[in-house]
């Protein structure tokens, strides 16, 4: 389809005093924000803090059309929409997107193309034929860009495209990716994720008191330094009482960090470097500068050797270990120390509350607070905002989350100082207050720290996790293989290879979520003693927060269904036996989709066909513990039995005889220690009104009987 160049512009061209923002998004500010005509759009003000960078440098474009195009394409952009269907951009996105201008008019250029207005098909296809190298979702994103600029080209004055981009296709069909129906991002293996937690866990309840009472004493030896104001004399005087002490308590002089290895010539011995450690030398001895005095300094250091530290702090002992968790820590060592506590500390909020990388950062310092439940228990309360979809600003937000939370909130309160952000602290005088940033490789470093603590006899602290080379390859192109691929490799997985986990900040919500929705008293659970742990995890984790959590998890309890059903399938076209009223319609069902699929012994179905076929049946499936029920409203014996209360009710014993009922395999296990605590319970029925010991009997007597029909002891098949 092509367009004509000559056709006017459809609004006014904006003049270089206009400013970039609409006023709607200015409000409340003390400035407007940039002017059109500047070649720098500074956005920081109007930004949240998580954000990496609110400048827009038009400098980086070709001075005249293209630079006009690109400032003329993103005005338009933040102001108006992109057909029927696109928002105006959120301010934010304007950045990356100008990055993404700047490489799609070098990418035109190297196919000859100087100008929007020369652009052809064949053009077009040759840049999709090179884009493919860098992945999909880099297509996805380019393609989306030139979509956008055939949209705003009635806005653009100089230069436009004459044409429309792939008319009629969407930029995921052009890039070839299928539409997933399930989360792709993979979720943290619960060996990991178990690691993980207990570690933060002990950073936050344990460790961060050794490492505020470290610091406390590095502020005040710093404190006494800076009064200081001694003569060498008295200084040398210091030091030689400063080496007796240590020759009395059979230590060794503080060693330079191993981190500065390259910087000097000293070997390492046992991983300690036999140098001198002059700057924590002198803040222990309370002088300004020892450097005059450096051979006496080395000369007691090859006496009385070498040792890490210097702030004489007692360590709390790694549990089950009986081992300090840390050794003595230097000023820089608590530097570092102190990092990984904030990392621990995002690690606990924004796995147990479900919360967004960006939402976690963005918490002010009085985020958590208390309110007293109806049922008289205290719920532990954080309040945040919200910024995914919304607003610039962000909308408000509440989060129930376990008092553990709260934890990490008040050791962050003591750590850090930044008056308005929890996850801010003082850089410098230049710098001034710094957000904690970059979290995936704080995440990374951690993990690499924990394994230098905390490994035992050569084995990492957080476990290796196994790859099934294949089962990535297939996950990639197969959208119903997802995360599953790896779980069912099984012992093939070892012929991939062994390596750390990589940790992304979405991964902690779609691993809470997955949590939930398969094993709610699983690893999340598992973390702390508390009571209701159904109740706290549903409203806590599962709760309606405006973040969407709530939704995420809803999503993946679908997917928990679907995977529950298409394990029944299986467990069925092996043979495996069923009972109960419903077991001959889903048997049935199954037969079926089994002729369909052609799915025979010998055989493999498409995953991705098998599933579809499945689908339906998680529309009226209700997993038990005893039984699953495949509800039919007109035959469920519990709804007729609650229609003469006028209210829905749990019947006991009512899905034993059910129609919709359906048993398996799974279930047998349960049901035979059910029916061995109930014996166990009502052994003694002496007394017991001849009714009530009938009941009890029949109650025995059903779920010997369904057993064995499970177990064909007396010839039932299903």
């Amino acid at each position: 389809m092509t367009l004509s160049l000559s056709k006017a512009v459809a609004a006014p061209v904006p003049a270089p005093d206009d400013y970039v923002l609409p006023n709607r998004l200015t409000r409340g500010h003390v400035s407007r924000g940039p002017r059109f005509g500047d070649d720098v759009w500074d956005l920081n003000d109007f930004f949240p803090r998580t954000e990496a960078s609110g400048r827009i440098d038009f400098l980086r474009f070709e001075a005249g059309l293209h630079r006009q195009t690109a400032k003329e394409f993103l005005y338009s952009r933040l102001r108006r929409r992109t057909g029927r269907t696109h928002h105006p951009m959120k301010p934010t996105a304007a950045p990356t997107q100008c990055t993404r201008l700047v490489n799609l008019f070098q990418d035109l250029r190297s196919v000859g193309v100087r100008r929007l207005q020369d652009v052809e098909v064949g053009h077009l296809e040759m840049l999709v034929t090179r884009w493919e190298a860098q992945g999909p979702h880099a297509v996805v994103s380019k393609v989306n860009l030139l979509k956008h600029l055939s949209g705003h080209g009635p806005f653009l004055t100089g230069d436009r495209l004459t044409i429309v981009p792939w008319p009629h296709r969407s930029a995921k069909q052009v890039a070839k990716v299928k539409t997933q129906r399930e989360n792709s991002t993979p979720r943290i293996p619960e060996e990991i994720m178990r690691s993980l937690l207990s570690a933060a866990l002990f950073y936050i309840q344990v460790a961060s008191r050794d490492l505020l009472a470290a610091r406390a004493l590095l502020n005040r030896l710093q404190e006494e330094q800076s009064k200081s104001d001694i003569s060498i004399g008295q200084t040398r005087e210091r030091l030689d009482a400063f080496i007796a002490s240590r020759r009395a308590l059979d230590r060794g002089m503080p060693a330079l960090p191993i981190k500065y290895r390259g910087a000097c010539s000293a070997d390492a011995v046992d991983g300690v470097l036999q140098a001198p450690n002059l700057s924590m030398t002198a803040l222990l001895i309370g002088a300004d500068c020892v450097r005059r005095l450096r051979r006496e300094i080395k000369d007691a250091g090859r006496e009385l050797g070498w040792e890490v530290g210097g702030l004489d702090i007692p360590m709390s002992d790694w549990p089950g270990s009986g081992l300090p968790w840390c050794s003595e820590l230097s000023a820089e060592a608590l530097a570092s120390e102190l990092v990984h506590l904030r990392t621990a500390c995002w690690i606990v909020i924004a796995y147990l509350s479900g919360m967004r990388d960006v939402e976690v950062r963005e918490l002010g310092r009085e985020c958590a607070f208390t309110e007293p439940g109806a049922d008289g228990r205290t719920r532990y309360k954080i309040k945040g905002r919200v910024f995914k979809g919304r607003r610039l600003t962000g909308d408000e937000a509440e989060w129930v989350v376990l008092d553990v939370v709260h934890q990490a909130v008040g050791v962050l309160r003591q750590i850090n100082d930044d008056p308005t952000h929890l996850f801010g602290t003082w850089i410098g005088e230049k710098a001034g207050y710094g957000l904690f940033s970059d979290v995936p490789l704080r995440l990374k470093n951690f993990q690499q720290h924990l394994n230098d603590l905390f490994g035992v006899q050569g084995e990492p602290y957080i476990p290796l996790h196994l790859v099934d080379e294949y089962a990535e390859d297939e996950a990639a192109d197969d959208a119903e293989l997802g995360q599953e691929a790896a779980d069912e490799a099984g012992g093939d997985a070892g012929m991939g290879p062994i390596r750390p986990w990589w940790f992304d900040t979405r991964q902690f919500r779609r691993t809470l979520a997955w949590h939930i929705a398969h094993q709610p008293f699983g690893v999340v659970a598992g973390t702390r003693q508390y009571k209701h742990n159904a109740f706290a995890i549903f409203e806590g984790y599962a709760g309606t927060s405006a973040s969407g959590f709530a939704d995420e998890v809803a999503s993946e309890k679908a997917v928990a269904l679907l995977d529950y059903v298409e394990d029944l399938y299986h467990d069925h076209n092996e043979g495996g036996r069923s009972a109960g009223g419903a077991a001959g319609r889903v048997a049935a069902d199954f037969d079926r989709i089994r002729a369909e699929l052609g799915d025979l012994p010998g055989t493999v179905a498409s995953p991705e066909r098998l599933r579809a076929a499945l689908r339906h049946l998680t529309r009226t499936l209700h997993p038990g513990v005893l039984n699953d029920c495949f509800h039919h409203a007109g035959t469920a014996v519990c709804g007729k039995r609650a229609k003469s209360l006028g209210r829905p009710l749990p019947m006991l014993s009512a899905c034993l005889a059910c129609p919709n009922a359906r048993r398996s395999a799974v279930h047998l296990p349960r049901m035979a220690q059910a029916r061995d605590l109930a014996a166990e319970e009502f052994a003694r029925t002496a007394g017991v009104p001849k009714l009530q010991r009938i009941a009890i009997e029949e109650h025995l007597s059903t779920l010997t009987q369904l057993i064995a029909e499970l177990r064909d002891e007396e010839g039932v098949s299903a």
